[in-house]
């Protein structure tokens, strides 16, 4: 494969960005990738730090799940016992609606609970081997710009 900008040059990396052959002259590496020097590397540094920001969605979303759910379980408690309270009180039909809506709330609270454990530990990475055709991955270039051009045994 040849630079992309320097038709002359082997390329020794692949721009994360635009996916362009690149030579010495041209890469700038921004880690973990390699990037068009001067062109790409603004694109490559705000593309890592959405993938640094995607892999802890999983966690987050799950954590806010199991909060809410303390906040209803809570509430749901409070509802069953005031209409406990009610049912005591006066034995007229006015608690069993408190209750019932208490029982439903609870019901709310376990499954947004579990759901926040399920969403929790969904492991990110799963698919990062795999290709998009299915297949087995294969490398799309160096993550760093080597040393030299590579020799020949």
């Amino acid at each position: 494969m040849k630079c992309f900008y320097h038709p002359e040059h082997d390329a020794v990396a692949m721009c994360k960005s635009c996916s362009r052959g690149l030579c010495f002259e041209c890469a700038a590496d921004v880690p973990p990738g390699v990037a068009c020097r001067g062109k790409c590397e603004a694109d490559v540094a705000a593309l890592d730090l959405v993938i640094q920001r995607s892999k802890t969605a999983y966690q987050k979303a799950g954590a806010a799940h199991r909060r809410n759910a303390l906040g209803m379980l809570i509430m749901g408690l409070l509802f069953v016992g005031f209409g406990s309270l009610l049912l005591i009180l006066s034995p007229d039909s006015s608690g069993i609606l408190f209750v019932l809506l208490g029982c439903v709330i609870l019901l709310w609270a376990f499954f947004s609970h579990r759901s926040g454990r399920q969403i929790s530990e969904v492991d990110y990475r799963s698919d990062a081997g795999a290709s998009p055709t299915g297949g087995p991955a294969r490398p799309v270039g160096n993550s760093a710009v080597t040393e030299g051009p590579p020799s020949v045994s």
